[in-house]
């Protein structure tokens, strides 16, 4: 079984999120062949309207092994996908929707028959890890978000954590990373 986990973690190895995704990877995956994307490792750039034809113009060519489908493929054929994404700017690091641009593939991740759009993905869970730095109050818009897109794709089961209140008191913030691996072992699985 084939695990994706996409890292869009910005600050690397210093990013807390990495830290939650690590930990889970490494408690639950064994079953798995794990593949982790880093986004800020990939040449990822916003999809122009040049780059949609061209896109729209190979699908309909059949020419799905073109470079453009990459990551569009390795999304649709994970049993399990983790994105891990710190909350920036209400949402995520803006590399993240650049690369849900490159796998939102008409003919790969989704379709449609008639007028209902139908995924085509394989994974059965999308797990959204997040660290913030202040309170969410109940609402993520970046987990709103890829739950959406992932029940486009096709995947109905979709797994949210995030860890809060990492900056308040700087010297607190271990301590609720370390309540944070606790819960989101029990609170989390891959399968």
């Amino acid at each position: 079984m084939k695990l994706l986990v996409v890292d869009a973690c910005m600050r690397g190895e210093a990013s807390r999120t990495r830290r939650l995704y690590e930990k889970l990877v490494e408690s639950q995956a064994k079953d798995y062949e794990v593949e982790i994307l880093k986004l800020a490792e990939e040449d990822l750039r916003p999809m122009s309207g040049a780059d949609t034809d061209m896109r729209a113009e190979l699908a309909g060519e059949g020419q799905m092994d073109h470079p453009l489908f990459r990551y569009a493929k390795q999304f649709k054929n994970a049993d399990c996908v983790i994105v891990a994404a710190p909350y920036w700017d209400l949402s995520f690091p803006s590399a993240l929707k650049v690369y849900f641009e490159h796998i939102s593939v008409t003919g790969i991740t989704f379709g449609y028959e008639g007028a209902a759009c139908v995924g085509y993905c394989k994974a059965k869970k999308i797990i959204y890890l997040s660290t913030c730095g202040g309170f969410l109050q109940g609402v993520h818009l970046g987990a709103e978000y890829v739950k959406a897109l992932g029940e486009m794709f096709g995947i109905c089961h979709f797994q949210e954590f995030c860890v809060e209140g990492l900056d308040i008191d700087p010297t607190q913030a271990e301590t609720l990373m370390a309540e944070g691996f606790k819960r989101m072992m029990s609170e989390i699985t891959l399968a």
